[in-house]
């Protein structure tokens, strides 16, 4: 029961809270491993594949499995639709077909290169016969990254649980102690900051919903997480996506880039700079706050939540919204003028010209 509803309560797979037993990497005294990591389901041994069902959402965000709402009606009942962040997640969401595309034109448009999408089998190729030889490649890549997060399971997670857990339901916070801000200091910071959690939420929540990846620790037990999983698909990582767009925003605001930006682009001028240092490529980022950004997708795969091929992906698509938000041309911008408003107002509470 929950305290004082009157109402049963009945245990759900996203609501189970820590689990200890998962930080023990110690074989016990038969010899038994400690983790069944040697059983891994491949998602591509039968048609149709294995998929993130509308069941296995929560069922808060089932919503998302419908068809896309140009008016976010659902999503808008839990949410102030007074605050100048969620009208502008209304205003992007209202223009879907200037950023919600399917997998060809995404990499038609090199939003994702093929490393992103490696993971799942060209449907392009379904009716071929080297069918066979593209879901033996795609599972290749899906093994690779499960022992890969194996690997940090074991070498990593428990170091980094404590800071994990934190970030799970507060990546925002992170942001606002990296930078110094605070609700009495700079309000129209924090509201950018607000502006990319609602504007991020409905991006990447919807292209989760069209590929529908699977968590790791469906294919792989061994892989169950201290806590969760999340019950919404893995690709792409709402973390990941969300820390690269509120890093980008945030470094629209010159006194926030003098400190925090890429090291060597020109203040200001994050086109330019970003351009420079290839965002939408895998090398690091010269940045302080990119810096930051990385660390919080790299910690959902230390926690075993999602694959690597997510956390990229993820930055691609953060760059590439973005742009499209503040440096596409007219005829392909999407036009938040809410969005302009709050980074007008953030920016005055930075000044540079100190004396």
């Amino acid at each position: 029961m929950y305290p004082g509803s009157g109402r049963s309560y009945y245990a759900t797979p996203w609501e189970l809270r820590y689990r200890a037993w998962t930080l023990d990497f110690t074989p016990d005294d038969s010899g038994t491993p400690a983790f069944p990591h040697d059983q891994i389901i491949n998602p591509y041994q039968a048609d149709p594949f294995l998929e993130w069902t509308a069941d296995d959402w929560d069922p808060a965000l089932r919503f998302w499995t419908l068809p896309f709402d140009l008016q976010l009606n659902q999503w808008l009942k839990a949410v102030d639709p007074t605050k100048p962040s969620v009208i502008a997640a209304c205003e992007f969401g209202g223009q879907k077909d200037l950023w919600l595309y399917d997998r060809a034109e995404l990499i038609n448009r090199n939003w994702l290169d093929a490393r992103d999408l490696a993971w799942q089998p060209d449907p392009n190729l379904s009716n071929d016969p080297g069918w066979g030889a593209e879901k033996l490649r795609a599972w290749n890549i899906v093994l690779s990254e499960i022992r890969e997060l194996q690997q940090l399971m074991l070498d990593d997670r428990e170091c980094y649980l404590s800071e994990i857990d934190v970030q799970a339901d507060g990546l925002a916070d992170y942001f606002f102690d990296f930078i110094g801000a605070s609700e009495g200091r700079r309000p129209w910071t924090i509201e950018l900051v607000n502006c990319g959690l609602a504007i991020g939420n409905i991006a990447y929540m919807s292209y989760k919903e069209k590929f529908r990846r699977v968590r790791p620790s469906f294919l792989c037990p061994g892989l169950i997480p201290a806590f969760g999983p999340p019950a919404h698909p893995a690709f792409p990582s709402g973390h990941s996506f969300l820390g690269h767009f509120i890093a980008l925003l945030l470094l629209e605001i010159p006194g926030i880039y003098q400190r925090f930006g890429i090291y060597g682009g020109n203040v200001g001028d994050m086109g330019q700079a970003v351009g420079e240092h290839t965002l939408d490529g895998r090398d690091p980022i010269p940045s302080p706050m990119f810096w930051l950004a990385q660390r919080l997708a790299k910690n959902r795969e230390r926690l075993g939540v999602h694959y690597p091929s997510d956390s990229f992906a993820s930055r691609h698509l953060a760059f590439h919204i973005w742009y499209a938000l503040r440096k596409e041309a007219p005829a392909r911008r999407i036009v938040c003028p809410a969005l302009e408003r709050v980074i007008g107002y953030a920016k005055a509470e930075w000044p540079t010209d100190w004396p």
